[in-house]
């Protein structure tokens, strides 16, 4: 039996997965939390061989803090993570796969899909969402064309920063991140940043 921890912190999103895996002899609900302060008590009193069978489930971002983090907490403790989220952007499927989260599942993913990921990070495999795959290959293929500082610089604009506190940040002229700016843009085949948020 596949035991799945769910961590969200909107309760109905668990709620969904039960009534899902309610149709399945293979998979079951058997926790859910809303944090990662919850999550880590259920762990720490769990042997690693109670937790071999287990998945978390997780979204990317959970009130006041980072789906993340709890993933590499899981990730140490040998639990193999899904990133189940209503964001579907190629980059976080790139930070995923980053932070070694087995597999990546938009919530607007059909009940089929959502337990062939399952049953695939259960057996070991990466599982990437379909419908995902083609951006997270293009913006995968144009990541290693940037430069180190391009790279900085994408970070900084993911995060939803102006031009004028990405230059206080680095230390550079307003003129020159608008140049580094242009250049991503140019790379990324974009005209601003709203059409570059798809890919982020």
């Amino acid at each position: 039996m596949i035991e799945i921890i769910s961590l969200d912190d909107h309760e109905m999103i668990s709620l969904g997965l039960r009534s899902i895996f309610a149709e399945t002899k293979d998979i079951r609900l058997s926790h859910f939390c809303k944090t990662k302060a919850e999550l880590i008590p259920l762990i720490e009193a769990k042997s690693p061989q109670e937790l071999e069978n287990t998945i978390a489930m997780l979204d990317i971002k959970l009130d006041n803090e980072s789906g993340f983090d709890s993933a590499d907490y899981l990730v140490e403790k040998g639990i193999k993570c899904l990133m189940y989220t209503s964001f579907s952007n190629a980059g976080f499927i790139l930070k995923t796969m980053e932070h070694k989260i087995k597999g990546f599942i938009s919530k607007s993913a059909v009940n089929s899909e959502i337990l062939d990921a399952i049953r695939a990070v259960a057996r070991g495999e990466t599982y990437i969402q379909k419908d995902l795959i083609s951006d997270m290959m293009y913006v995968s293929g144009i990541l290693v064309t940037l430069t180190k500082k391009e790279r900085e610089m994408l970070d900084l604009i993911s995060e939803h920063l102006p031009n004028e506190l990405i230059a206080e940040r680095l230390g550079l002229s307003k003129r020159t991140i608008e140049n580094y700016v242009s250049r991503i843009f140019d790379k990324f085949n974009v005209k601003n940043r709203y059409e570059l948020g798809r890919y982020l």
